[in-house]
Formats: structure tokens, C-alpha cells, sequence
């Protein structure tokens, strides 16, 4: 026989189970407008300076995939392709199409999701070692520096007179929403 009358802590089990699914619900809400977001900071800078690659030996269409970087000292590999769309990023890292290609004597940017592919760039430290294997070459570079800037800062997208790769991801890493900065990570090519 089931009892018809419930106590006030089964009212109690009840209301929290209701706050909980509520409070899942609210956050998850929450994640997936904050991954759409920093998909669009990261695809959609308030004015990148327009450059023109030094030689571009093979162009390549959105979505292609256009090398593999390898981060030695945290044991990962990062497919690379062109452009920095939401479906982009979800696949790997992406080249800002504006910037000029790893290896080339220049600025070379590479964005991704901070709670994906990304995320092992808060393991890096100053002078690891890290390069890119594409179809031209393989690329080696030194970090040089790491820094936290503002979501709209748009020096990353700065033209170089050396060979540079720019990474750059939403910080900080374990943000729940929209976040407020960005993580870069300013790596020299050595073999230029």
C-alpha cells in the first residue's frame, strides 16, 4: 500500500531534486552560449590587419587541413586546418586566413577552443620546443612568452619582421561563460 500523505522532507527531496535539474539545466545553458561566444571572438576580431603571405606556395580552401602542430613536452599533436569557424575548432586547431603560414617570416596565428585542443597550452612554459609538419616543410619554434590580454585586443594580429606563430585561446581555462580574455602563447621559428 502506498502511503498518500508525504512529509515535509519528502516535500524537501522533492524541491531540491526540482533545484538540481534546474541548476543542470541553467549551466549547460550557460556552456554551450559561452562556446558559441568564444567561437566567435575567435572567428570574428573587431578589425585584423590585412596581410598578403610572402610566398604562398599552396592555397587552401576553409576547413582544409593544412599541417599537424606537435607540443613535445606535454605529448600532443593538433591537427591544423584553415580558418577558425565554430565546425574548425571543433575539429582541431584553426590558421587565421588573414595571417601568413607557419614557416613563413611573419606573423602566423593559430586559434582554438580553451576546453578542447587548447586546453594544453596552460602547460606550456617559456622555451619549449614546438613545431608544425605541413606539405612545405617542417617548422620548429621556441616559446618566448605567454600573456593574458582582453577579449578585444587585437595586437596578436599584428604583421612581424620574423618568423612568428601566435597562439591564442579564450582564458581563463575552466571559465564557466563568456570569457573575458585571452591566453597567448608567442612562439620564434628557428629555422629561418
Amino acid at each position: 500500500m502506498i502511503n498518500k500523505h508525504l512529509t515535509i522532507w519528502d516535500w524537501v527531496a522533492i524541491l531540491l531534486i526540482v533545484c538540481g535539474c534546474f541548476f543542470i539545466c541553467y549551466n549547460g545553458s550557460i556552456f554551450y552560449k559561452s562556446h558559441l561566444q568564444s567561437a566567435k571572438h575567435l572567428t570574428s576580431p573587431t578589425k585584423i590587419v590585412e596581410q598578403k603571405p610572402l610566398s604562398k606556395q599552396t592555397s587552401y580552401q576553409e576547413g582544409e587541413k593544412i599541417g599537424t602542430l606537435y607540443l613535445p613536452t606535454v605529448k600532443k599533436s593538433i591537427p591544423i586546418f584553415e580558418g577558425t569557424s565554430n565546425a574548425i575548432l571543433k575539429k582541431g586547431a584553426g590558421h587565421f586566413s588573414s595571417s601568413f603560414f607557419p614557416g613563413e617570416k611573419n606573423n602566423s596565428i593559430l586559434s582554438g577552443h580553451r576546453d578542447t585542443y587548447f586546453r594544453v597550452l596552460k602547460d606550456l612554459q617559456t622555451k619549449d620546443l614546438l613545431y608544425i609538419q605541413t606539405e612545405t616543410g617542417k617548422f620548429y619554434y621556441k616559446v618566448r612568452k605567454m600573456e593574458i590580454v582582453s577579449a578585444d585586443d587585437q595586437r596578436v594580429f599584428t604583421p612581424k619582421s620574423r618568423g612568428i606563430l601566435t597562439l591564442t585561446t579564450c582564458y581563463p581555462f575552466y571559465y564557466i561563460g563568456d570569457a573575458p580574455k585571452r591566453y597567448i602563447i608567442t612562439a620564434d621559428l628557428l629555422n629561418n
